[in-house]
């Protein structure tokens, strides 16, 4: 229910123009390896084959919106994984030609998987339009991942294709224009004719985070400590794989309650705090921790919601909060200034 709401969320900023791109530097291998890692588990326990790879021919540091490129590659990873039962999918990015101010990056999925009908091609991008179509069919899913991946391709400047062969598998790919960091950058250069070797993200073992400049009261350093109140099982997983991949400690609540129960046991330097949640959703939680505080350390609390509509930012600094993100990856919005000592 909650990917159906984002999706239509997102199919309708799309058609009211309403939808805003980022253009940020952006680590192109931790993008491809963040939208791998989702589904690379899935993939072994099928019994499948799996590879993500990153031409060496290519900068790391790109610019453009890398939360939109990542719901891209996570819709058409999902589906890969979904329609292939035996065999493999690979999952790949590199260059096709360097532009005046940028390069032409092509992402490419290609699974082993049913394939595509041709005369179901055409109509594949549609929205709420499956693959199979009948009461009868075997998948399942909302119908909107392509054709929302696709309008969001187009956004970005470039065009999602497919090719297939019914019972031999699917290839997905765009190829999107992306703008050079500002800072002084050169490609790789070829050495001996040949680029360095692509990056693969499925045999490098996890990279260790920095440590934290946070002190411990005895001077020792310390890992920052979040508090994730989420109701949704994926959601929860994905987001504290992520928090340790940061170098943070964080312990997960699936309701406002227990957010402010945990609070009252803890000391956390943030909370992520998901908006609608049963028993107690977001904005309650939040106002009761925030009467809790009078007098004493303001802890910042980050708003997670899956509206990213005009006015919810709004709403959720009104409720207490200091931020607010969006699920479906949309821009993240100024803070405001919370005056909390020792906040950043």
């Amino acid at each position: 229910m909650l990917t159906l709401i984002n999706d239509i969320l997102d199919l309708s900023r799309i058609e009211a123009g309403k939808l805003r791109l980022d253009r940020l530097p952006f680590s192109l291998a931790a993008t491809v390896e963040e939208s791998s890692t989702l589904f690379a588990l899935q993939a072994r326990t099928k019994g499948l084959d799996f590879s993500s790879a990153v031409s060496g021919a290519l900068p790391d540091t790109l610019v453009g919106d890398a939360g939109r490129v990542r719901q891209v590659l996570t819709n058409l990873i999902g589906n890969a994984v979904k329609f292939t039962d035996s065999g493999r999918i690979d999952v790949e990015a590199d260059m096709l030609r360097a532009t005046g101010d940028g390069f032409l990056v092509r992402f490419s999925v290609r699974d082993s998987g049913i394939g595509i009908p041709p005369e179901q091609q055409s109509r594949l991008f549609e929205s709420f339009t499956q693959g199979d179509g009948s009461s009868t069919r075997k998948y399942g899913g909302t119908g909107l991942g392509l054709s929302i991946s696709k309008q969001l391709v187009e956004l970005m400047g470039g065009a999602l294709g497919v090719e297939s062969t019914p019972g031999e598998g699917s290839r997905f790919w765009l190829p999107l224009i992306s703008a050079k960091p500002r800072s002084p950058f050169l490609p790789p250069r070829p050495r001996n004719g040949q680029f360095p070797p692509p990056f693969r993200s499925c045999r490098c073992p996890p990279r260790n985070p920095p440590p934290c400049p946070w002190k411990k009261p005895n001077g020792g350093p310390r890992k920052l400590r979040v508090l994730l109140a989420e109701d949704n099982e994926i959601n929860q997983r994905i987001a504290l794989r992520l928090l340790e991949k940061l170098g943070l400690a964080a312990d997960a609540v699936d309701n406002g309650r227990a957010a402010v129960e945990a609070m009252a046991r803890n000391d956390y330097d943030l909370v992520l705090m998901d908006c609608m949640m049963p028993d107690m959703d977001g904005f309650e939680a939040t106002a009761v921790i925030r009467n809790r505080e009078r007098g004493k350390g303001r802890t910042p609390i980050c708003a997670l919601t899956a509206n990213a509509m005009e006015g919810d930012r709004e709403k959720c600094l009104a409720a207490g909060m200091d931020d607010y993100i969006s699920k479906a990856g949309g821009p993240r919005q100024t803070p405001r200034s919370s005056g909390a000592a020792g906040s950043s």
